[in-house]
């Protein structure tokens, strides 16, 4: 009997790699005998390569949206051979099922398997959905979302849309907020997202240092950050006397987010999705120039529902973030009210609703 087969698809942020990462795993767990394929550019090749025994398979593609007359013309050429790859893959790997998590690798991917006659299912991750994929949401027979009101989806593609939430790694959601601390110290966890936010370099040394010696002597703060940067925080913690731990990568960030009492984070989805499924008071600062404003739409939501709050990098200063910051220090109460807000939004089984959802396209 011939194997079931299936491609994920996805570009090369955290935001595309991640979801798709969190349904193999659930995948291979739910059929052991499920023959996975992942289509990805040349940044999610690095990213999936932690992945043991996977076949990976790099797709020629380029944005169809910058103005000038060479951009365009790449895109076209790329379009064309990421269209014939995705083709010759296809037809060799005979998928039951395309799921797409956005980025422009998904483009000829969808192309290709709507004149193969594949059924596409796209997964927005964020608030509003992005270009890539409002682009092949033509293709598809479902698009997928995690946040129940997204916005920018075309009138007639919402017939196709099911709300089923962000699926989330187990190396994430393995772990519980841990609130029973013996001591008094103070643990901050400071996430710039897959590139680290240079605007993190001295936004959070800045405003660390408008805290009382008191607290300042209790905490630890956990960063990451681009490699550059790391000598230069290390001197900013070490004159404003903070105990620090700064790397480019935490392989072990579950069990730090667990411990931390308070986040300070980019608005990523897949990031404040997994703060919010250990139970975490969270700090925003959405990204300025995200395509859509698609940061700063999720933080609104998870604001509204009381698990955060937003700090505008533009029109705040680092005195405001101080000022934040001990507010939520100060009020343990309120920090439980947040975490348990944000709690009751991490606590769709997602990864298992996808495996529902999928096994009706692989059965038929």
């Amino acid at each position: 009997m011939k194997k079931r087969s299936i491609v994920l698809v996805c570009g090369g942020s955290g935001g595309h790699i991640n979801p798709a990462i969190s349904l193999y795993e659930e995948l291979i767990i739910n059929d052991p005998d499920l023959v996975i394929n992942f289509f990805c550019d040349s940044r999610g090749q690095i990213y999936l390569q932690e992945l043991d025994n996977i076949n990976i398979k790099r797709i020629a593609s380029s944005s169809p949206f910058r103005a000038d007359i060479n951009s365009k013309l790449f895109f076209l050429f790329y379009l064309t051979i990421g269209l014939i790859q995705s083709i010759y893959h296809l037809i060799r790997f005979r998928p039951k099922l395309i799921i797409c998590f956005g980025g422009y690798t998904a483009f000829p991917t969808a192309i290709a398997a709507y004149l193969l006659k594949i059924p596409v299912i796209i997964h927005e991750q964020n608030a509003v959905m992005g270009r890539a994929n409002r682009l092949i949401s033509y293709f598809a027979k479902l698009i997928l979302l995690s946040f129940e009101n997204t916005e920018n989806i075309q009138p007639k593609q919402k017939e196709k849309t099911v709300f089923a939430g962000l699926p989330l790694r187990d190396r994430i959601t393995k772990y519980d907020s841990n609130e029973d601390k013996e001591d008094n110290s103070l643990s901050i966890l400071v996430l710039g997202g897959s590139q680290g936010a240079k605007v993190f370099t001295d936004l959070i040394p800045d405003s660390l240092s408008y805290l009382p010696k008191e607290m300042r002597d209790r905490l630890k703060i956990y960063q990451n950050c681009v490699s550059d940067d790391e000598a230069i925080l290390e001197k900013k913690y070490r004159e404003i006397g903070v105990n620090y731990d700064i790397r480019p990568y935490f392989s072990n960030i579950g069990s730090i987010m667990a411990n931390a009492d308070i986040i300070i984070s980019r608005a990523g989805a897949n990031t404040v999705f997994e703060m919010c499924s250990i139970g975490k008071p969270f700090i925003l600062v959405p990204l300025q120039n995200s395509i859509d404003d698609d940061q700063f739409k999720n933080a609104k939501f998870f604001f509204d529902k009381g698990a955060c709050l937003i700090f505008n990098e533009l029109t705040s200063n680092p005195k405001m973030m101080s000022s934040m910051i001990i507010n939520l220090i100060s009020r343990k109460n309120e920090r439980a009210r947040m975490a348990n807000k944000a709690r009751e939004i991490g606590k769709i089984k997602s990864r298992k609703i996808f495996v529902q959802i999928l096994d009706k396209y692989l059965s038929e």
